[in-house]
């Protein structure tokens, strides 16, 4: 009897053992290898959209709103 109860508890514990490394395994494959790039703005951009808006937090001078140029990217 001692034997049956060594037995199944090596086994529930291998089980265990196996889910718990095969859950570990999964996040840390779904964990990024290297934080993402930092957006970049260069000068003179004004942290522009493609849209050509300007970017949420964007302080335009009023001359560059009136300017049609400057106001659709130069389009």
């Amino acid at each position: 009897m001692r034997l049956l109860t060594s037995l199944a508890l090596i086994t529930v514990a291998y089980a265990a053992f196996t889910r718990v490394n095969k859950v570990h395994a999964a996040r840390y494959q779904a964990k990024p290898a290297a934080k993402p790039e930092a957006v970049q703005t260069w000068e003179g951009e004004g942290g522009g959209l493609p849209s050509g808006g300007p970017g949420p937090g964007v302080k335009v001078a009023p001359a560059a709103v009136a300017d049609p140029d400057l106001a659709h990217g130069g389009v």
